[in-house]
């Protein structure tokens, strides 16, 4: 199984300049320098309006089949099959900087393909955050 995580900026976090480019460095460029320095300081950067959401769980090992399924191809990719929508928000296609897990493995959706990145903490932390923000509306404080 993947789980795939959407860089998410939150309306307030749309309207600070240093949110905005730190998603610029990640969607546009995939610096994996700020990558790293959301990371080390998820607390700091949720609270400031940026976050990975998990968004789906996708069975099976292939990468470039989970990034598939999670587009927007010919219907909304939460009907496609082997698919599992793991939130209440807008869905938006899997795309530049988001992130999918296998096997305890994290990649960034690169430009052309994946690119393997370390994670200082483990990614059940990101998605046990995620269960807690659809249950309750409110983003957990780090």
């Amino acid at each position: 199984m993947i789980q795939v995580f959407h860089c998410k900026v939150n309306r307030g976090g749309q309207l600070r300049a240093d949110v905005v480019a730190m998603h610029e460095r990640i969607a546009f460029r995939v610096d994996h320098q700020a990558l790293n320095e959301i990371f080390c300081e998820e607390a700091k950067w949720r609270e400031l309006g940026l976050s990975f959401e998990l968004v789906a769980e996708v069975e099976g090992e292939d990468l470039d089949r989970a990034f598939s399924a999670t587009n927007h191809i010919d219907s909304d990719w939460s009907t496609n099959r082997d698919v599992k929508v793991m939130t209440r928000n807008p869905r938006r296609s899997t795309s530049v900087g988001d992130l999918v897990v296998r096997d305890g493995v994290t990649y960034v959706v690169d430009k052309f393909g994946f690119s393997k990145i370390a994670r200082p903490e483990p990614i059940e932390d990101i998605a046990a955050e995620a269960v807690v923000e659809q249950e309750t509306g409110v983003a957990p404080r780090g």
